[in-house]
């Protein structure tokens, strides 16, 4: 995330340098646009971290097991521009946060260290992902327009669980803490559709793929939603957007997979140029 958000300046001095003037884009299409919205995503999360050895861990439910809501509040950010009428770059990123405490009614194994039940325990998941892309648009129509992206995505993942457990046979309090992230290749698939020059329907659908390294997984994303400019640079939307992710980590100390699954609304304000 730190990464891409370096990146962002570089970005803005080349849109702006971009040939703006010259040639009429597509209807459906921004010469530069940056969004930030909230996302109330219904989340399903579960992990587990194995300890060194061969000790499994226990699978743990964010939900279940720390007495989350299931709805959480996800902040986000989308930045980008195009480089003449057909071709664009678009920044994107989030990050997913969640934390609890609760007495366990259950033994949870975890990284080698056994949380017993009846234990205070607190847990805490923290991702964020960044992913930049390179767009192709065929128009098809005077309002309709087809894109393709690729690129790539980062993700960073963190996880922590504290509280009173046994470590080789003694009771003690315990904090353990671990850690991962990866680049990985990304694909997107874009539709856009503008009703007018205010009113303006989309859905797109993106992948990332890793398959080798200590950190694979996936992340797929599926996403519709529809804008509305009441000035004309500045308007606001909707979308409702679906998320699965899967993370599986094999590193020397310990191996452990992450399952994610948000879906929700979102509103947004958007301003472009």
């Amino acid at each position: 995330m730190k990464t891409t958000l370096r990146c962002l300046p570089a970005l803005l001095i080349a849109a702006l340098a971009a040939p703006l003037a010259h040639a009429e884009k597509p209807m459906a299409l921004d010469r530069i646009y940056f969004s930030v919205g909230a996302y109330q995503a219904d989340s399903d999360a579960d992990a587990r971290i194995d300890g060194a050895n061969g000790l499994v861990g226990s699978d743990v439910n964010f939900e279940d097991d720390f007495g989350l809501t299931e709805n959480r509040t996800v902040g986000r950010a989308r930045f980008g521009f195009l480089v003449g009428d057909s071709q664009g770059i678009e920044v994107d990123g989030y990050r997913f946060h969640r934390s609890a405490s609760e007495t366990l009614d259950r033994t949870i194994n975890y990284d080698g260290s056994t949380f017993n039940v009846n234990a205070q325990v607190k847990g805490s998941l923290d991702m964020d992902f960044a992913s930049v892309a390179w767009r192709w648009w065929i128009p098809a129509g005077e309002r309709s327009v087809w894109g393709i992206g690729l690129g790539g995505g980062f993700y960073r993942v963190a996880g922590e669980l504290s509280g009173q457990g046994s470590l080789n046979g003694n009771t003690q309090q315990l904090t353990l803490r671990e850690s991962a992230s990866a680049w990985a290749p990304l694909v997107e698939l874009g539709w856009r559709h503008a009703f007018s020059e205010n009113a303006r329907l989309y859905a797109d659908i993106s992948g990332v793929r890793k398959n080798s390294g200590s950190l694979t997984g996936h992340i797929y994303n599926l996403s519709a939603g529809f804008e509305y400019f009441p000035w004309q640079h500045l308007g606001f939307g909707a979308e409702y957007g679906w998320q699965r992710i899967k993370i599986e980590a094999e590193k020397r100390d310990f191996d452990g997979e992450l399952n994610i699954r948000l879906s929700g609304p979102s509103v947004f304000i958007k301003a472009r140029y």
